[in-house]
């Protein structure tokens, strides 16, 4: 990876930083499916532990919530 920020907002990171990233994909009783993306970022220079992220996202059958928009990363 090259330097950057952890978030839009955050705490940087450097060149040496590991990011590594699990995915869990689960259905529940009633019949719902999630997707769990937990993201483990190691970086010795600014972090004196490991960051842990998990984001979770319920499939909607009908796609009715997806609404996309364009990227503005520079």
């Amino acid at each position: 990876m090259r330097p950057g920020y952890s978030r839009k907002n955050g705490v940087p990171y450097s060149a040496n930083a590991h990011l590594t990233e699990y995915f869990h994909h689960m259905t529940v009783p009633n019949g719902d499916q999630w997707l769990t993306l937990i993201s483990e970022l190691r970086d010795p220079q600014y972090y004196a532990e490991t960051w842990v992220v998990s984001s979770h996202f319920k499939k909607v059958p009908d796609g009715s919530k997806w609404n996309p928009e364009p990227c503005l990363a520079r």
